[in-house]
């Protein structure tokens, strides 16, 4: 009786090593926190603000003083403007490890003095709506949307994108000789067709 189970295709197979060559993971969270971006999720700007932390400390020439400064200043201060908005949330307690982010103890500026006039002017907006509701109502019927609307996140958005297209430009898409293992070249027609070749030349 013949079986109704589909033959199965052995002539063709890649190794798990080769597909994880195909789209490296930095390649994969890299898309994911273009996601981020471009959604304006402000509530995960924390994770691309840590990415873009880790990846420019390992590679500092990535972006200059400017570009990483502000690039990491809007995300962080995105974070804090949605802090202090909510009644719950609009506290010392909340805010000032935000705020630390920008100004951590012993810092000793960002290398741009743009971006070091930058924080410093932001760091005496949140005390200042911290410390007075009034001020703080005042913000953000009035002020919010023209200074950190949709201006501000289009700028942000720019600094993302090109962060990531360099950071792209350090990983080229590996060649054939590349994802193959090391030592299998014997088996290079094996995997393409599933037949042994012989190593000896025929006469």
């Amino acid at each position: 009786m013949e079986s109704c189970r589909p033959e199965e295709n052995t002539d063709i197979f890649l190794p798990l090593s080769s597909l994880r060559l195909l789209i490296p993971p930095l390649r994969l969270l890299s898309a994911a926190m273009w996601q981020v971006a471009h959604r304006r999720d402000v509530l995960d700007y924390e994770k691309l603000d840590e990415f873009v932390t880790l990846v420019t400390a390992t590679v500092p020439d990535l972006l200059s003083p400017k570009q990483r400064g502000k690039l990491l200043l809007r995300l962080r201060a995105k974070i804090i403007l949605e802090l202090c908005r909510n009644e719950e949330t609009a506290n010392v307690l909340c805010v000032q490890p935000h705020l630390e982010r920008i100004r951590p103890p012993g810092y000793t500026g960002s290398g741009d003095a743009e971006v070091d006039a930058e924080e410093a002017i932001f760091v005496e907006l949140t005390q200042t709506l911290l410390k007075d509701p009034a001020e703080r109502e005042h913000f953000y019927q009035e002020v919010f949307e023209t200074e950190y609307g949709l201006s501000y996140d289009t700028d942000m958005q720019l600094l993302v994108w090109e962060f990531l297209s360099k950071l792209e430009r350090l990983l080229p898409v590996p060649d054939l000789g590349q994802s193959k293992p090391k030592g299998d070249s014997g088996k290079e027609n094996t995997l393409l067709t599933g037949k042994k070749t012989s190593s000896r030349t025929r006469l």
